[in-house]
């Protein structure tokens, strides 16, 4: 599959009224979701699409209940170049898996055995 970097390009553009940043905010959750079978090929995570999936959701979700326009005209800017580069493989692989600490340590790796492992997990 060729990558074209600039198909996914997006002129900053912020919008005035809160309906129509819901209507951009939805159409950007939906290439995420379209886009999860393409990030698990992409980033070889042994992760199932599902998985992938919920934790879109969740970074969604976090930011729901924020009520200020311009704040959410930012997270949606930055939410697209996230997207943009996920898609582009932009990322390694390591940057990608940022986002799946849980399911990271389930799998049993990185378990932290000492003190010192333990302590800098908690930090980061």
């Amino acid at each position: 599959m060729a990558i074209i970097a600039t198909a996914f390009a997006e002129t900053v553009k912020f919008s005035g009224s809160k309906q129509e940043l819901q209507k951009r905010t939805l159409a950007l959750y939906r290439q995420f979701l379209r886009g999860a079978p393409t990030f698990a090929d992409l980033y070889e995570v042994q992760f199932s699409i599902p998985t992938i999936r919920t934790k879109i959701r969740q970074e969604f979700e976090r930011h729901r209940f924020v009520d200020d326009l311009s704040i959410q005209n930012v997270l949606y800017a930055k939410g697209h170049m996230e997207y943009q580069e996920c898609i582009n493989f932009w990322k390694q692989q390591a940057q990608f898996l940022k986002y799946f600490p849980e399911e990271d340590d389930i799998q049993g790796r990185h378990q932290p055995s000492n003190f010192v492992d333990k302590f800098l997990k908690n930090r980061a």
